[in-house]
């Protein structure tokens, strides 16, 4: 949306608001978001089964090595007996091979699971996506899409490997270390725990305080790939008006805004967690000071030791897996606020409803005459006003009706409805008396051929985006297509001819190649309803002389709809309707059109307006279409 920035003049700036409006929470442990991991990781039980073992195996065996460093340290060191050495050698040796094998195991194990997740997440979207009508697309910025599919989507493999893996992983480690610390002293444990509720409590508040800033990294990520797509996009406008500096100071305004939002988690976390560990620190010191002392003590008194030094080395290594785990889970906390914030998007996009829905029991749209009505149709834009006012339309098979009128009258969204694309709020759109809302959308756009104004071309080979209409079309049938199309010759020339890439959009074509080639894609995909909406507005004289023929054997046989504003192209229809302000004003012949002496004919008079005593008129109009 363009604003009004400063003195600078007008510019296209940003359109977002500083915070989300209604932003959707989401937590691990809501509902849908456990029904998610129940429904994606339930064909994987599996491998889940066998993580999850090598899981409880590793924190065993981890769990084991502090016992015998406490054997080691009481019966070899202190005691000054050699004989236990070997054997707790080999003890010590085989837990820590098992924790870090069955440790790896694990790990690989969750993260290919966290891959699968991505994968499948990936390709949720993109369904959907295929589902959602064209005022989605026409609402949404395309880089915002993009981000959402791309890199929100990395974001759940997070959640699989540390929002399930780690979480459960360092809780196993928390609960058998604590349990273990009061089987070895229950005083002891007491001192060493003391700064818990501090330690919880910091958690709890940071995870509060954090959560709104890793939303605002997403929405400026999103922002600033929006940004970008749109402006490479548009790369040649920017450059026809100079604009380079400008454009980089916008962009440099989203990525500030980006960086300023990453700067401050940066600081919240690397300000955070360094607190954390000053307190299990002071945790530390307490419990070697009263570990200590009760030590000395029992020694000094010549008792049965109730506190041995290897009791003390085993407590401190417990208090390692304690803390340790605690502050792994406070690094998952970090890390699962920014995924949350992710997969929060992911599910809003899941969220949004498809405009256009095919009826329970819709039946496939088979063989078809072409006969089209538009009956008593009145159609509004979500964020507009009545675009389609009761308009009636009855094209009968292979007949040809051009549609005229000014800008925004309402010329583009009348074939949108025949398509489909958009649904009325009144009345309906029939295709051989049936209502299209209930056949197949599939069905009924296989039978409907489209050439635009605006030719969208992929970035393959000429053959890829012919084939694109029919791919198990033959290579006979697509030459066909191409000649009729009056493509062949200049495909031919092209330096790989049909394996000619032809560039993003067809940028390396001209605008009347491209065109062609579009000819040829609806001339392959033989359509029963054919729809031109400004098929030659965009090309010179010549390129249209070739393309008006191309367009002339299209048509032949099939039911067409013309949107055009060069009124030359549409005199041999055998309807004309004219709109103005979402109603059709004015349906007829060219000629008695022109005899009525009414909106259309004083449409023709103002385009070709011109002295006719000099008999000069614009080329391929001659002095009746004046008449």
């Amino acid at each position: 949306m363009p604003r009004w920035g400063g003195g600078s003049g007008f510019r296209l700036g940003r359109v977002r608001a500083d915070e989300p409006v209604g932003e959707k929470r989401l937590a691990i442990t809501d509902r849908r978001m456990l029904a998610w991991f129940y429904r994606k990781l339930g064909p994987h039980w599996l491998r889940l089964l066998v993580a999850l073992l090598a899981m409880l195996g590793a924190t065993a065996a981890g769990l084991g090595i502090p016992l015998v460093l406490r054997d080691i340290f009481d019966r070899v060191i202190m005691a000054g007996e050699l004989d236990p050495l070997p054997g707790l050698s080999l003890r010590f040796l085989g837990l820590t091979v098992a924790a870090q094998g069955l440790g790896a195991l694990r790990s690989n194990l969750m993260h290919l699971l966290g891959q699968r997740f991505v994968y499948e997440a990936r390709m949720d979207c993109f369904r959907h996506l295929m589902t959602l009508g064209m005022d989605f697309y026409e609402r949404e910025r395309s880089g915002d899409i993009m981000s959402r599919v791309s890199n929100d989507v990395d974001a759940v493999e997070t959640l699989v490997v540390h929002g399930t893996d780690d979480i459960i992983s360092n809780a196993l480690h928390i609960l058998g270390a604590v349990g273990l610390l009061f089987v070895l002293d229950a005083r002891m444990a007491l001192v060493a725990l003391a700064p818990l509720p501090l330690f919880v409590g910091l958690l709890w508040g940071f995870a509060r305080f954090v959560r709104p800033v890793f939303v605002r990294i997403r929405r400026e990520l999103g922002e600033i790939n929006a940004r970008l797509q749109e402006r490479i996009g548009g790369m040649q406008v920017i450059k026809a008006f100079a604009r380079e500096e400008a454009e980089t100071a916008m962009f440099e305004e989203s990525s500030r805004a980006y960086y300023a939002a990453s700067c401050r988690s940066i600081w919240m976390w690397t300000t955070f967690f360094p607190m954390l560990s000053l307190v299990t620190s002071a945790g530390l010191v307490a419990l070697v000071w009263y570990g200590a002392r009760r030590a000395a003590l029992s020694t000094a008194a010549a008792t049965a030791a109730v506190m041995t030094p290897g009791t003390v080395i085993a407590f401190l290594r417990y208090m390692q897996d304690f803390y340790r785990p605690i502050g792994g889970l406070a690094r998952v906390q970090h890390t699962l606020n920014r995924a949350l914030a992710a997969v929060a998007r992911l599910f809003e996009l899941l969220d949004t409803p498809p405009s256009v829905e095919d009826r329970p029991g819709a039946r496939a749209l088979t063989a078809v005459r072409g006969e089209v009505e538009l009956r008593r149709v009145s159609f509004r834009y979500d964020r507009g006003g009545v675009v389609l006012r009761d308009v009636s339309v009855h094209a009968r098979p292979g007949e040809m009706v051009a549609i005229v009128g000014r800008s925004g009258a309402g010329k583009t969204t009348l074939i949108k409805l025949i398509a489909r694309f958009h649904d009325p709020f009144e009345g309906a759109v029939l295709v051989d008396g049936t209502d299209v809302r209930d056949v197949r959308q599939v069905s009924l756009r296989r039978h409907i051929g489209m050439v635009l104004q605006e030719t969208f071309l992929f970035n393959a080979t000429v053959r890829e985006n012919i084939l694109y209409a029919r791919p198990d079309a033959t290579e006979e049938e697509m030459l066909r297509a191409s000649r009729g199309a009056h493509a062949h010759d200049f495909i031919a020339r092209l330096s790989d001819g049909y394996a000619t890439i032809i560039g993003e959009r067809g940028v390396r074509l001209s605008g009347g190649e491209k065109q062609r080639i579009a000819i040829a894609r609806a001339f392959l995909a033989d359509p029963r309803i054919l729809v031109l909406d400004e098929a030659t507005s965009m090309v010179d004289t010549e390129a249209e002389q070739a393309i008006q023929q191309a367009l002339a054997a299209l048509m032949r046989g099939r039911t067409t709809f013309v949107i055009a504003h060069r009124l030359s192209t549409v005199r041999q229809a055998d309807r004309i309707l004219v709109i103005e302000d979402g109603q059709v004003v004015e349906e007829d012949t060219h000629e008695r059109l022109m005899a009525r002496e009414g909106r259309y004919a004083d449409m023709v008079r103002r385009q070709f307006a011109m002295p006719e005593e000099d008999g000069l008129f614009p080329e391929g109009i001659d002095a009746d279409m004046l008449r």
